[in-house]
């Protein structure tokens, strides 16, 4: 695979997004590695405008009623953290919601228009992770969880009380976060990590799912191409 043909990142970094992805939807470590950094083809200038509006218009009326709920807490939208490094990986991510409640407790939620996927909890469970390492390397005291929280809307339907409830899903406490990174997931994470922070281009893992939605793969020469059915009418 030649890497002089990719666009090099100014400096290398993943969203949490893409790292939780890689635990659930896409197995190719190859593909994180590329992602760490080299900056990815975007073709789809259209469809991400038309989601950022109705992402926009989703979190709004999430965040209305999640203030008649917590009037007395703190809201902040679309938090952007600083670089959190795990195991050589930087993470940088911007978080939908945090709540922060007068005992100092916080809750955080993600913005979903799509379908739901459990790679949405790893997710929000990653920017949990790095509040509590932007509270340590302050030597502030260690956040205590509250709530972990998805909503998924379309932007599009209005958002009432009954919408608000059917739509929300969430963990609430301190063993929410472990209810997320069981001992097997914390595991595959870690050796994630450490293979997309190697010097060395991992092998790949071509795969139909793994290539199909893969921002590199014009350019891996692994890539598996779906080029219609495979006759085999010989075999009956």
């Amino acid at each position: 695979m030649k890497l002089s043909n990719l666009n090099p990142k100014y400096k290398p970094c993943l969203g949490p997004s893409s790292l939780s992805q890689s635990l659930t939807e896409n197995s190719c470590v190859r593909q994180l590695w590329l992602q760490n950094r080299f900056k990815s083809e975007n073709n789809d200038s259209i469809f991400l405008e038309r989601y950022k509006l109705q992402h926009t218009s989703s979190l709004n009326g999430f965040t209305e009623h999640l203030r008649k709920i917590y009037p007395f807490a703190q809201i902040d939208c679309e938090v952007q953290m600083p670089i959190v490094q795990f195991h050589g990986i930087n993470l940088f991510g911007i978080a939908d919601c945090i709540l922060t409640q007068p005992d100092g407790s916080i809750g955080i939620y993600d913005v979903k228009t799509g379908s739901r996927k459990s790679s949405h909890w790893l997710q929000i469970g990653l920017y949990f992770l790095m509040q509590k390492a932007i509270k340590r390397s302050h030597n502030l005291e260690m956040p205590k969880l509250h709530t972990l929280g998805l909503f998924y809307s379309d932007g599009k339907t209005p958002i009432d009380k009954e919408t608000f409830e059917k739509c929300l899903l969430k963990l609430e406490g301190d063993s929410a976060l472990d209810q997320i990174f069981l001992s097997g997931t914390k595991n595959k994470l870690r050796e994630i990590l450490l293979l997309a922070s190697q010097k060395e281009l991992p092998a790949s893992q071509p795969s139909i799912n793994n290539c199909k939605y893969c921002k590199f793969k014009n350019d891996c020469p692994d890539s598996i191409k779906e080029n219609g059915p495979i006759i085999a009418n010989d075999l009956i």
